[in-house]
């Protein structure tokens, strides 16, 4: 079935969980409004936007007249509620309703398609109840017409006779007229419920089942409904206890509650579920195995990069180690091969040698023994140079080895080069070679085919016809294959050359994306090679240079020997000589040749001691000019000296005049590097202080200064303050407005019912006036005669002091643990209690934690955590946790309320007041409803009736042209403003309030640990349904309410919302629409898609910091920041009192638990009292929170003394000697100066900090850190100072929190991270003040608000109190010689005159009119002895005296009744009423009337 949206039902329905109440008070479909109903007595639902809900209502319509007030001048928010009220009761019939037409159709097996509203109409022919005990066997036959008549009367008897047949209680049966009549519709609902229990029981049926919260109806429906149950005036049943009523009347024992049974079955399944618990241990240690994994792989690019270094670190170990064994290798090879090369010139010059030995020429001989006598002595010079040079062969050979392969690869590429640029002619080539090499074969196989041969034998004939035709196959083949070997072998070079360029291509790749860190590594590698090559070699050469010299001195002289043997073997040559000049010269020259040799013979010899000579000459030589230059300069050593100093001073003036020219030429560019290079330092100061990692000195030092209070801190905190005061005084203002409020509802109900007295108007009018300081004194002393501990200082004694005491430190225990109030919580969520008491713990908690203070801020949060630990804790399933409303919630949705409206009004505002503002605007999913707002624009436009039919179901409407056409536009649209609604949202994360992020987190927490193994996704969906269903929800369906809007939207704008709402519900439950919305299944697709965004948001919202690093909180928080005090009324310290006192055991752990120790000692809670000490106490008093267990020390207070000296210590040394580094600082000795640097840091700091300390009158909570003050410091000197900074810094190093191989660099961080603390103060500090004053904003609209219902009900009390005054200066006759008559002449004749009359009555008159019940010690015989006399005075008093007339005229008792007295008693549905404490006893109802009609009528 398909129904209409309703906001506000359902906006009531979304609120449903705000508080448990009993459920035979309860309204259905709205679980936590009471019933409507006379007979409530408890107080009204808090937290409730209808206030006027549980208010008692006339029973009759005329109840407004009675009091004479129009209705028009009654509130509009009164009006409003009385609306409310209404649609609740219509909205709960009709889902009763539906649950009898769903319970029908399932046991029938046939859906019928209508209305639950036209279900109703139908009903009254009986067919379908008829139809219904017809599936179970009833007698009779079912009369079907589509008119009603009368005979339809057969089948509501028919049903009638089988439900009193099948034994249903005669009082749950309706009458033929209530159906057919429609006369009592609940009651034919009623019996049908019923009957689904009594057929459940027998098994007949199933259980009827439950529809509430889950349909939804336009307001035109629940208007027509509750029209037609006003039109009927008749009771609504107690559908909730159908079920207990109907065994209590059958006499029977109750069905199995589904609790039980859950008991029952897991009781059975004990075994299974242990076996279950095991496997879901192993899982869960899996999971945590998959975890470790998971972080595993979060952690491989790390490891990877680690393994590639430890990769390249063995590589390049296995590439050195290689080197040198191949350089090993390499070495030995070369010299055996120099060994063989030697072998073969030593054998080919033996070989030469013979051959001049074979010549007869004795000269050749002579020459060639000289020659070798000369290889022998240069073979043996070669040997010991070739023993020289081994030292140096292993540099000179890698050298030539590295030379080898710089070329070959040199060689290698420029060959493939050439490759590349011929490959086609390459491949063309090869191709063209296999076809020759082929060819070539097939023309040598025909030519050895084409011989003739002879054959032998048959044999060989057949075996050559055989080859033959082979042979001709393979020809013709060969042909075959030869017409297609070009293009064959192009292919086939082709796709190898391709496979060879996608290697080369894939290989150069892979080198390309290596490229950068290949040729780093070969440059680093050549660099290094290159170095090492260049040092080795150089001290190679260097060791070599001796033998090198000598080389080059006999290869030179070899060379000239060389040329003198050329010479020899010229002269050698015998030739004919034509002339005797020429035969002279040749012998001339032949003399001088033989000169020559002798003599050169003779150097040769004596060449030793002549080389020794010449080297000793040139010694002396040089000594003696070494020596005589020595002497110069030594003498003038002055003149040098200064002469290198004017040089060297003229050189460097000269650069520096150079440089200064350069500098000035290029200043704007200097003052620019300088600036960037300023700016680079102070970013990586600040990135320092920001990490807080290895912070310098320099940092400490320019940031420093963020340490101290300036005149703005001072300032801001002072108004902090102020405005803490005056929201504080606002909360209790609206607090007591909102009690006023609520009480004149009451009163106003009461009012209604009956006339009230005008005295209790007069007073709830005085309410809340300004109290006078004679009615504060008043007050104190009633306080103080009664022995209260809030009488005042002054008026205290030792007993009431010490509980004074005992409440400061017991409401300091509640806000400081927040386990108590969350187990208070969860408690009061499972035991039944009165709605005034959930009031009164949710407005002092909200006193007790104040509003927006860090400390106050940061306990509420941790108290929010417990709770929420607490639920999730005890529920079974996750839906449990999400779908419940625990008390604290509704804490929550009040302290979040400020801040909520501001992120949702900044966030929503642009798309809600698009939506609102296009009047024609639809967002109307159903096609039905579509189709007939089709039909009647058609209608409405053309003035003719359409032939269309008007009860189309889904599916035709959904297939009609037009229908169809604007169905899929308003999908489309729907989805686009769902679309834009969910980006907001979820691009808002930033601007969300933390409060709110921060319960989101502690649910997710708590989920996880309650329910673990689930998946991201389950935990994603509830968290996501929670955070939208409590806070964002109702800001769309209502947007007024948020100041979203500025004024009140219409209907249509309001559906239009709902359906978008609907939406973004749906995306947050985390599945799609199913078959009972067929209407948006199409738009299923995107829902999925939304569900992953949404899921995603949530997981960012509950990412974020706990709550100790936002609020810097830490364990000694409340050593540190004074709690602030609150105010609050004694009444409700004590009703708080006596709440912990009733549940104390399920509060505390054990008998030494802390607020059990108080509570023992406070010793029970004080006595009401009387009325006057009622009201004094409910007066605000200021509290102050104090902790008893002050006494309690940190375990680390040592430690973090000694931090505090030793930061203290070291920022005094770091003002006066800042240094490098701190062991710089601290190393270096102290000096008068730095003395006097101290005192005059001292001499401006402290009178500073004076006049700050005058200007603030309030105790700052944000002040400057206590280890940067001087206060303690400044009467020591500066070398004292530093003497005690080493010390607490080598008392810190032995408890290891320091070490000086860093160079204390800890404290430096401890320092850095005390300032970046600074900054969040800072910030936190104007986060307060915009909280603040957004709330007291807020408060003051409230206010208003407030004032003006007030003023509404003061013209409602006005106007009544002048109807309770008509008609009273009117004398009344009086009958003579009556009674009344004598009564009133003496009472004249005494002088008592009541102002408002007195009337006398014998008890035997009362007794019969059943006012007088009975007198104690009389009985009715002796009634007419005794006289009452009831009479007035003063407004809302009446004195009522009893006389015994026995033996004359005596009076027994007087008492005095209040009118409020009794109207508050008739409330609370009280009977009788005992007067005379205890004497006798009325009927309050009667006396009442009595009353009404004596002294108001």
């Amino acid at each position: 079935m398909h129904t209409h949206t309703r906001s506000i039902a359902l906006q009531d329905h979304r609120r449903s969980y705000d508080y448990p109440t009993d459920r035979t008070r309860e309204v259905y479909g709205v679980p936590g409004r009471i019933r409507l109903s006379r007979n409530i007595s408890g107080p009204l639902v808090p937290g409730s936007p209808v206030r006027a809900e549980t208010v008692t209502q006339p029973s009759t319509p005329n109840s407004q007249d009675n009091t004479g007030t129009p209705r028009k001048k009654i509130s509009k928010f009164a009006l409003w509620a009385d609306r409310k009220r209404e649609d609740i009761q219509a909205y709960e019939y009709l889902c009763r309703v539906g649950e009898a037409k769903a319970w029908i159709e399932s046991v029938m097996g046939v859906e019928d398609g209508m209305e639950i509203t036209e279900w109703e109409e139908k009903m009254r022919d009986g067919v379908a109840l008829a139809k219904l005990v017809k599936q179970w066997g009833a007698p009779g036959k079912v009369f079907e017409h589509p008119r009603l008549q009368w005979r339809h009367s057969d089948n509501v008897n028919m049903f009638l006779n089988y439900v009193r047949g099948v034994g249903l209680p005669e009082n749950f049966v309706f009458e033929f007229t209530d159906l057919y009549e429609k006369k009592n519709m609940p009651k034919v609902i009623y019996c049908i419920h019923a009957l689904s229990y009594l057929l459940a029981r027998w098994g007949i049926a199933h259980h009827i089942g439950s529809l509430l919260g889950t349909l939804e109806f336009s307001d035109d429906q629940l208007a027509a409904t509750q029209k037609g149950l006003k039109a009927a005036g008749v009771a609504m049943p107690n559908f909730g206890d159908v079920g207990k009523e109907l065994w209590k009347e059958m006499k029977e024992e109750p069905m199995e509650t589904e609790e039980d049974r859950i008991e029952r079955e897991l009781l059975e399944q004990e075994p299974k579920i242990v076996l279950f618990q095991t496997i879901a241990r192993g899982f869960m240690a899996r999971q945590r195995c998959a975890e470790i994994l998971s972080r595993l792989d979060r952690l491989e690019p790390s490891t990877i990069a680690i393994q590639a270094l430890c990769h390249g670190w063995l590589t390049r170990c296995r590439i050195t180690k290689h080197r040198r064994n191949v350089k090993a290798a390499e070495g030995k090879f070369v010299i055996a091969l120099q060994s063989q090369a030697r072998g073969v010139l030593a054998r080919a010059r033996r070989k030469q040698y013979k051959r001049d030995l074979a010549r007869p020429s004795t000269l050749k001989v002579i020459t060639g023994l000289q020659s070798r006598v000369r290889g022998a002595i240069a073979r043996n010079r070669v040997l010991e140079l070739s023993k020289k040079m081994d030292h140096v062969e292993p540099a000179v050979v890698w050298a030539q080895t590295v030379l080898r392969g710089v070329i070959v690869r040199r060689k290698i590429r420029e060959q493939l080069g050439k490759l590349d640029a011929i490959e086609p002619s390459i491949i063309r080539l090869q191709a063209v070679a296999r076809g020759a090499l082929v060819r070539r074969r097939r023309r040598m196989q025909e030519e050895q085919q084409a011989k003739p041969q002879v054959v032998r034998s048959i044999v060989s004939l057949q075996a050559c016809a055989r080859g033959l035709l082979k042979r001709r196959k393979a020809a013709e083949m060969s042909k075959e294959i030869g017409a297609v070997i070009p293009s064959m072998v192009g292919l086939q070079s082709q796709i190898r050359g391709g496979m060879v360029r996608q290697r080369l291509r894939a290989q150069l790749a892979r080198l390309d994306s290596h490229e950068l860190a290949v040729v780093r590594f070969q440059a680093v590698a050549r660099g290094y090679l290159a170095r090492k090559e260049y040092r080795s070699m150089a001290t190679s050469l260097r060791k070599a240079m001796p033998l090198f010299v000598g080389l080059q001195a006999r290869t030179r002289a070899m060379l000239a020997k060389k040329r003198a043997q050329d010479v020899e073997k010229a002269l050698a040559n015998v030739q004919v000589v034509q002339a005797v000049s020429s035969l002279q010269a040749f012998a001339r020259a032949a003399l001088t040749r033989k000169r020559h040799q002798e003599q050169a013979k003779q150097l040769e010899f004596v060449a030793p001691d002549v080389l020794g000579l010449q080297a000793q000459c040139r010694g002396v030589l040089a000594r003696r000019a070494f020596g005589w230059w020595w002497h110069y300069v030594h003498e003038h050593q002055a003149e040098a000296t200064n002469l290198q100093a004017l040089c060297r001073g003229i050189i460097v003036r000269r650069r520096f005049m150079e440089k200064i020219n350069y500098y000035r030429a290029n200043l704007s560019k200097v003052v620019k590097i300088q600036s960037l290079f300023r700016a680079k330092e102070q970013r990586e100061q600040y990135r320092q202080l920001t990490m807080g990692q290895n912070v310098t000195v320099s940092t400490i030092k320019n940031f420093v200064h963020l340490l101290n209070d300036s005149e703005f801190d001072f300032e801001d905190e002072i108004e902090v303050e102020r405005l803490r005061k005056k929201v504080i005084e606002a909360i209790r203002e609206n607090q007591h407005l909102e009690t006023y409020v609520t009480e004149l509802d009451v009163k106003i109900a009461l009012v209604v019912q009956t006339v009230k007295s005008v005295e209790e108007l007069v007073k709830a009018r005085r309410w809340g006036s300004i109290d006078s300081s004679g009615a504060h004194t008043s007050r104190a002393a009633v306080l103080a005669a009664h022995g209260d501990p809030f009488a005042g200082p002054s008026t205290l004694d030792i007993a009431t002091k010490r509980k004074l005491e005992l409440y400061q430190q017991l409401f300091y225990l509640l806000q400081t643990k927040g386990e108590y109030l969350a187990r208070l919580f969860f408690r009061m969520s499972r035991v039944e209690m009165p709605e005034k008491t959930k009031r009164t713990v949710e407005r002092v908690t909200l006193i007790l934690f104040g509003y927006g203070q860090r400390r106050e801020e940061y306990l509420m949060l941790k108290l929010f955590q417990h709770a929420i630990s607490e639920e999730v804790r005890s529920a079974p399933t996750i839906s449990d946790i999400v779908d419940s409303h625990p008390m604290f919630l509704s804490i929550a949705l009040q302290y979040v309320r400020p801040k909520q409206v501001t992120w949702l009004r900044e966030t929503l505002r642009t798309l809600v007041e698009e939506v609102v503002g296009q009047p024609a605007f639809n967002l109307e999913t159903d096609p039905i409803v579509i189709y007939r707002a089709v039909i009647n624009a058609e209608e409405m436009r053309s003035g003719v009736s359409s032939g269309k039919p008007v009860d189309a179901t889904f599916e035709e409407a959904a297939f009609d042209p037009h229908t169809r056409g604007e169905w899929i536009r308003h999908l489309q649209m729907l989805r686009h403003y769902t679309e834009q609604f969910l980006n907001a949202i979820t691009n808002s994360t930033r601007k969300m309030p933390y409060n709110i992020r921060s319960i989101a987190r502690d649910l997710l927490a708590s989920l996880k640990t309650k329910f673990p193994g689930q998946s991201d996704r389950v935990y994603a969906t509830a968290v996501g349904k929670f955070v939208y269903y409590r806070f964002i929800h109702p800001a769309m369906v209502a947007p007024d309410a948020f100041d979203i809007v500025p004024n009140t939207i219409g209907a249509a704008a309001r559906r239009n919302l709902g359906e978008v709402a609907r939406m973004l519900t749906q995306i947050s439950s985390g599945s799609a629409f199913l078959e009972n919305v067929p209407s948006l299944i199409p738009l299923n697709a995107f829902v999925n898609t939304a569900i992953t965004q949404t899921q995603k948001w949530v997981i960012d919202v509950a990412e974020l910091q706990n709550p100790e690093e936002h609020f810097k909180a830490h364990e000694l928080l409340d050593a540190t920041e004074q709690p602030s005090s609150i105010v609050i009324s004694p009444n409700e310290v004590y009703a708080i009192h006596s709440l912990l006192a009733q549940n104390l055991d399920h509060l505390t752990t054990g008998y030494d638990d802390t607020m059990r120790v108080i509570i023992t000692e406070l010793d029970g809670v004080p006595h009401l009292g009387s009325d006057e000490l009622r009201d004094a106490r409910d007066r605000p008093v200021t509290l102050e929170l104090t902790n008893r267990f002050a006494d309690v020390k940190d375990p680390n207070a040592g430690e973090k003394a000694l931090w505090v000296h030793a930061k203290r210590g070291v920022l005094a040394v770091l003002r006066v000697q800042p240094a490098k580094d701190l062991m710089t600082s601290l190393m270096a000795p102290v000096t008068d100066e730095q003395d006097a640097i101290w005192e005059e840091i001292i001499a401006q700091e402290l009178p500073s900090e004076e006049e700050r300390s005058k200007k603030s009158r309030l105790p700052a909570t944000t002040t400057t850190d206590p280890a940067y003050r001087l206060e303690d410091i400044r009467t020591q000197s500066y070398r004292d100072i530093k003497a005690q900074a080493m010390f607490y810094l080598l008392e810190l190093e032995k408890l290891g929190k320091l070490t000086r191989t860093n160079g204390f660099q800890g404290v430096l961080n401890a320092i850095a991270g005390d300032v970046r603390s600074k900054h969040m103060k800072r910030m936190q500090r104007k986060n307060e003040l915009e909280s603040m004053e957004e709330a007291l904003r807020h408060l003051v609209e409230r206010k208003k608000a407030f004032e003006d219902q007030i003023n509404s009900y003061h013209s409602y009390i006005d106007s009544a109190m002048n109807t309770m005054q008509r008609g009273k200066g009117k004398k009344r006759f009086v009958m003579p010689f009556t009674k009344q008559y004598f009564h009133l002449r003496d009472l004249h004749k005494a002088g008592k005159n009541p102002q408002f009359g007195s009337y006398k009555y014998s008890a035997q008159e009362l007794y019969d009119k059943g006012i007088l019940l009975s007198i104690d010690k009389f009985s009715p015989r002796q009634f007419d002895r005794i006289d009452l006399v009831i009479s007035s005075d003063q407004v809302g008093d009446f004195t009522v005296e009893m006389f015994n007339n026995t033996y004359g005229t005596s009076a027994m008792s007087s008492t005095t009744l209040r009118m409020e007295d009794l109207l508050q008693s008739q409330f609370e549905n009280r009977v009788s009423l005992s007067l005379f404490d205890g004497l006798a006893k009325v009927n309050l109802n009667l006396l009442l009337y009595q009353i009404n009609k004596k002294f108001y009528v």
